[in-house]
């Protein structure tokens, strides 16, 4: 889902959504169509780096945001709130209807209530 790649001074990396474009999903995009298209690979790229400069900085509320954020993605999923992709894995591409899965917008709304929910 996503790499980190780290230099042999320990202080640089690269981290990446290890997976292809979305091409198809933005042409959607661009027509106004809605679109399920998971962005985890992406967060998780993220946090894994903000966690990295966290370390470099000593910078332990940095790290927890990304711990928290983490967190909450995984929960969505786990809770039944997920994208297109991961309902389809679930109930294979013939079964999976417009009720099993979220638009990108609204799964990344679920990840923010979720996240909103683990740090109060």
């Amino acid at each position: 889902m996503t790499s980190v790649l780290m230099c042999p001074d320990g202080k640089t990396i690269e981290s990446e959504a290890a997976h292809g474009t979305v091409t198809r999903h933005y042409r959607q995009h661009q027509k106004g169509l809605p679109t399920s298209t998971n962005p985890i690979a992406s967060i998780f790229a993220w946090t894994r780096g903000l966690e990295h400069r966290g370390k470099l900085d000593g910078n332990n509320q940095l790290i927890e945001f990304c711990h928290h954020l983490e967190k909450a993605c995984i929960n969505t999923v786990e809770s039944g709130r997920m994208t297109k992709d991961l309902a389809i894995c679930i109930y294979g591409s013939k079964n999976v209807k417009l009720e099993h899965y979220l638009t990108t917008m609204d799964f990344l709304d679920a990840i923010v209530d979720r996240f909103k929910k683990q740090i109060n």
